[in-house]
């Protein structure tokens, strides 16, 4: 026992399960497992054999769900548990990538600290696990809800933590310029590669001389050998703390129970070397009262920690599509909750807790990619997009009965064909909206023949255009509305106004598509060459630029030998593609068709792509607003090798002024500006869409369906970290990154299937403000709500 010099003189272990719903077991096996493992924790507290046991609670849902079952003797043992000191809270719901929205994140924080005033233990700690980094607006929602202390145990496996090192203390200013204390602690079974729980030793962070039989049969040898190399490291690192807390699981696994033997192993070191360093089980909360009061001298770091892990959900394109419809829905409900009188339903804590266990950062079995044809493999991922599926069902009959109240109807025979639109938008909005009328309504009414469409608060005729849509036509007009106001919609049968006949154009060399607000220029075998403003003539895409606009890329790490499937995945470390992949840049194969009408012009463009068997790229570019809507198309072929799919996005104001903004939840960043130093600069989680402001002008790219944006080139190569000294350009090659399934565990291992994304490109001076470009983006991607009347047929 040399060596520990003059480092902490105290090892705090802080004893609890990772949470991982999913990963190991069936989702509602583990549930189980997390509720028992707090029986079993209360047990071993009360029955007086191990008096130094603590136990915390790494999340909260666990929590919520013994509550919920909990008898009242349980109840009352674990609130007295809670009050001695020797069970902990976590503030933070599960381990999340960053797909939930602000809201969601404040809700979810709230319970947590609700439960705690409930049983008179205040939550001002969260733990999490896993993760590689959080949203800067985690930082605010932990905050607003009086949790101001964060303990963060990253897995550096595809990842990275923070500052370039471990075990160290900040101060982390939220968005609104608060601040909360974090600690970045080491992996989550570290205190299990120290030693000290017998039978539950590790060697995956830690490699040197201990061999199998040592750790498989010798914890305490092993703790001998690592304890003191451990804290002499943090010695000479200068670590500046007396204390220093480490994380340990009952056994060698994620979702592990409690283990009794650990206060027995800590009793035993402290018996033989306490006077060098003593080892004391402790909570969360217990860590940061003493740290707080070494904590005056700590760095203030302000910004995002984009996380690493938050390709996850690329992995599953249709499944986080419909977690981000749904999770819009529900914000036009409350939208609507507070500008209309009558909507008065409150979503059912069951939503929340659907959105949030999609979010939850893991995808299936943590065999999914060497065993993807296993049950198990597809009982989690299927149930996996259930939660968002079940959330969607939900929040659509949410919205269904709110609109009921506002005189929605369901379908009658001989219904009108009248329409109310409603702003679920504390602004005013203009947008387009879609008026869907039935195959057999649109035959019957003979609209085929000619109909227009009348404003029924002012009787005028407005234009529209019709498009295809499952199970009929829909009638796009563009409206204006303001906050809480109504318009309503009539679409009548009318052979004076025929319908126009789409404009079919035979494709040549290059085909200029021209409204009011944009010149765009098209060629074969290149795609978009030019997009500029109208009015200005201002180009609007990088001069610097790698590919067309809307260009849609694959790449491929080829895998000779099956068996090496899951090692080529896990060799690329933190790159997201291997050292020999191949990239194949969709070529398009000419103009399909050009399609006009007197609302928009759409242009739709047939790509190769290998891989695809299908892909096509759809342009709806209005003649009333600077705005092009895109849609994606694509029938992709499944692969076993790790492949990523992208869409160029290659737009740009080419000012010395210019900045670069991302939408992420509860703030608004400058990518490679406003971010933790040592932290991810290539991709980004983001929420509603990004924007690119200068002076009076600016551009916004709304993101329905998709959550990640890549910036800068796609070579392989050493991943970079922000500096703030020698910052990377705001500005990069940017790119929407589609889909994914380079990790060897836990995401999907194929993406074959047919998927749909969509943007939206709009431009001008009005997007000057990075707050109304924005915002912009929240209201394309929700759009305004409309819903079918009930009234009789009038009589024309």
């Amino acid at each position: 026992m040399s060596g520990i010099g003059t480092g902490p003189k105290r090892l705090c272990v802080i004893h609890h399960s990772h949470t991982d719903i999913g990963y190991t077991e069936l989702q509602s096996t583990i549930e189980r497992w997390q509720v028992d493992f707090i029986r079993q924790a209360l047990d071993i507290i009360g029955d007086d054999c191990s008096p130094g046991f603590k136990w915390t609670c790494e999340t909260f849902r666990p929590v919520e769900l013994f509550w919920a079952e909990a008898s009242r003797a349980e109840r009352d043992r674990f609130k007295r548990a809670l009050h001695d000191g020797r069970i902990g809270l976590s503030g933070n719901y599960l381990n999340l990538n960053e797909l939930r929205d602000f809201r969601g994140l404040k809700l979810m924080s709230r319970r947590a600290a609700d439960f705690g005033r409930e049983v008179g233990s205040s939550v001002e700690c969260a733990m999490t696990a896993d993760i590689n980094g959080f949203g800067w607006g985690f930082s605010q929602a932990l905050y607003d809800e009086g949790i101001e202390n964060l303990f963060t145990c990253i897995h550096t496996h595809h990842g990275m933590y923070p500052m370039g090192k471990r075990h160290v203390a900040f101060w982390w200013e939220t968005p609104g310029g608060d601040k909360i204390l974090v600690f970045n602690g080491e992996h989550y079974h570290y205190g299990n590669e120290l030693g000290l729980v017998p039978g539950a030793v590790s060697s995956y962070i830690i490699k040197d001389e201990c061999d199998a039989a040592m750790i498989f049969s010798d914890h305490w040898r092993v703790a001998e050998i690592r304890i003191p190399r451990f804290l002499e490291q943090l010695r000479q690192a200068d670590y500046p703390f007396d204390s220093v807390a480490v994380m340990a699981s009952g056994l060698r696994t994620d979702n592990a129970p409690p283990n009794a033997a650990i206060a027995a192993s800590i009793d035993r070191w402290n018996s033989e070397y306490g006077d060098v360093c003593a080892i004391e089980m402790i909570t969360l909360s217990e860590f940061f009262k003493h740290l707080r009061r070494q904590a005056d001298d700590l760095p203030v770091y302000r910004g995002d920690w984009p996380d690493w892990w938050s390709d996850g959900p690329a992995s599953y394109p249709n499944g986080t599509r419909l977690f981000r419809q749904a999770q819009r829905e529900l914000r036009q409900h409350e939208g609507l909750t507070m500008a209309y009188q009558g909507i008065q339903e409150i979503p059912s804590p069951r939503v929340e807790e659907l959105l949030t266990l999609y979010a939850e950062h893991t995808f299936s079995h943590a065999d999914s990619v060497s065993q993807p044809w296993h049950f198990m493999t597809h009982a989690i991922s299927t149930r996996k997009q259930a939660y968002a599926s079940e959330a969607h069902e939900r929040i659509q009959g949410l919205l269904a009965r709110g609109l009921k109240r506002l005189g929605a109807t369901t379908l009658k025979a001989g219904m009108p064909l009248v329409y109310r639109v409603l702003n679920p938008f504390p602004r005013t909005v203009r947008d387009f909206v879609k008026l869907v009328v039935g195959h057999f309504e649109y035959h019957e009414l003979r609209l085929d023949r000619g109909a227009c469409v009348i404003l029924r608060n002012s009787e005028t005729i407005v234009p529209h255009q019709i498009e295809p849509t499952p199970g009929g036509t829909a009638f796009v007009v563009e409206v204006e509305i303001e906050p809480g106001a109504t318009v309503d919609i009539e679409i009548v049968p009318d052979e004076q106004h025929p319908v126009v006949a789409s404009n079919f154009p035979e494709p040549s060399e290059t085909t200029v598509l021209e409204t009011p607000f944009l010149r765009l220029s098209l060629a074969p075998e290149v795609g978009i060459v030019s997009w500029s403003d109208a009015s200005s003539g201002r180009d609007l895409l990088a001069s610097d630029r790698l590919y067309a606009p809307f260009t849609p890329i694959r790449e491929i790490t080829p895998v000779e030998d099956p068996s090496g499937i899951c090692g080529v995945r896990g060799e690329m470390q933190l790159n997201r593609k291997g050292r020999h992949v191949e990239r194949h840049v969709g070529v398009p194969r000419g103009i399909s068709k050009v399609e006009t009408g007197p609302l928009s012009n759409l242009v739709h463009m047939t790509f190769e792509l290998p891989g695809a068997e299908y892909c096509q790229v759809s342009l709806n570019a209005y003649h009333t607003a600077a705005r092009v809507d895109v849609t994606l198309k694509m029938a992709k072929e499944n692969r076993w090798a790790p492949e990523n799919v992208y869409l160029a996005l290659p737009f740009a104001l080419e000012s010395d002024r210019a900045e670069f903004w991302l939408d992420k939840a509860g703030a608004r960043v400058r990518p490679r500006i406003d971010q933790l130093p040592g932290t991810l600069i290539d991709f980004y989680s983001i929420q509603e869409g990004l924007a690119m402001v200068e002076g009076d002008f600016g551009l916004v790219v709304a993101t329905p369906d998709s959550s990640l944006v890549h910036l800068g080139d796609l070579e392989y190569r050493p991943r970079r970290l922000h500096d703030p000294d020698r910052p990377e350009p705001n500005l990069d090659h940017t790119f929407a990154w589609l889909m994914t399934n380079f990790w060897e565990t836990n995401f999907g291992a194929g993406l074959g299937g047919f998927y749909e994304f969509r943007f939206s490109v709009l431009w001008g001076p009005a997007f000057s403000r990075v707050e109304a470009a924005l915002d912009r983006c929240a209201e394309v991607n929700t759009g305004l709500c409309s819903f079918r009347l009930g009234e009789k047929r009038r009589a024309r």
